[in-house]
């Protein structure tokens, strides 16, 4: 067992792990937001809506500074080890999870190395088809993958992203074959997707939102243990396909470099949840497709210990590597 999956075991609330007292000041300069990805996505926009409903509360300006690379290892990296005063944030998805069990090589430790502040938002992946596929729900995608195994593609959003991981698990639960179409990010996967020439999709609701009325794609599923409220006709995988126990979601979450003061994470954590409780952020979220979360530190470090757990059973099993 690796000295990461070690520290799975035994750490079960990062957050609440014993960090100095800080000023009583806090904050008396500009934060710094670190997005580990390029501008434009997800994380990049769910990171300016919570800049910017966090700096009237908190009182001085929040600087989103994407820092892209290798998967977002390389801001993750970064963050890991800026100095933990609260004046450097990260926000990021279920990657800082994931990576690690999938890169040879992560310059971080998401236990270790960094502080739980909030769960800040979520949306399941969503499965889709192609009209020329001819099938109109998952059983029927399940039973044609039964029937031509390994004569089906998929596109995800990037070898061993969340997306990914939910393709694998179903194949997986279902004992099914299909053949992985990775792309560099949501968004760039959907052209091949649209064209037919990949005729299943692993994406994001906000992705597949704007081609699904009129388009030649169909919603058949969505991977969470609940319906979207933004596609609340559409069936979980596990309604759909009778796979008790399926669940797998994109949330994105606030941290801190490890050894950050308790309080300043505290205080973040008061001010995040108060901000998504707000009319205003949620109807910001919502444009996006994304559920607001919150919720304690200790809720977001049960939720990674939680994800290392079914991510590495996945990963492990299909063999999945990132390199």
């Amino acid at each position: 067992m690796t000295p990461f999956r070690l520290q799975f075991a035994s750490l079960i609330a990062a957050g609440l792990m014993a960090a100095p007292v800080a000023a009583q000041n806090y904050p008396e300069q500009t934060i710094t937001m670190v997005v580990p990805f390029g501008a434009g996505g997800g994380t990049d926009t769910m990171a300016r809506v919570v800049a910017g409903a966090l700096q009237e509360p908190l009182g001085q300006t929040i600087v989103v500074d994407n820092r892209p690379g290798a998967s977002g290892n390389i801001g993750m990296a970064h963050v890991a080890r800026a100095k933990p005063d609260g004046y450097t944030l990260l926000m990021v998805t279920n990657n800082i999870v994931i990576n690690p069990l999938v890169y040879d090589q992560v310059q971080f430790d998401p236990v270790a190395d960094f502080a739980p502040i909030a769960l800040i938002g979520s949306s399941p992946v969503a499965i889709s088809v192609h009209d020329k596929l001819g099938v109109n729900n998952l059983a029927e995608l399940i039973d044609y993958a039964r029937a031509n195994p390994g004569a089906l593609s998929y596109t995800t959003c990037g070898a061993g992203a969340p997306q990914h991981l939910a393709a694998e698990l179903l194949s997986q639960m279902a004992e099914i074959e299909m053949v992985h179409i990775p792309y560099k990010g949501c968004a760039p996967s959907i052209p091949d997707h649209l064209s037919g020439e990949v005729p299943v999709s692993f994406s994001t609701i906000a992705n597949l939102a704007p081609h699904l009325k009129d388009g030649p794609i169909n919603m058949i599923a969505v991977t969470g243990a609940e319906r979207s409220s933004y596609a609340p006709d559409t069936p979980t995988v596990s309604e759909a396909a009778g796979l008790e126990d399926y669940a797998i979601d994109v949330w994105f979450g606030l941290f801190a470099p490890a050894d950050t003061p308790n309080n300043v994470v505290q205080q973040l954590n008061q001010v995040v949840n108060e901000q998504l409780a707000s009319e205003g952020i949620r109807e910001k979220m919502a444009v996006q497709n994304y559920d607001v979360l919150g919720g304690t530190s200790a809720d977001l470090a049960e939720k990674m210990r939680d994800d290392h757990a079914r991510y590495s059973r996945v990963i492990e099993a299909a063999n999945i590597t990132a390199n």
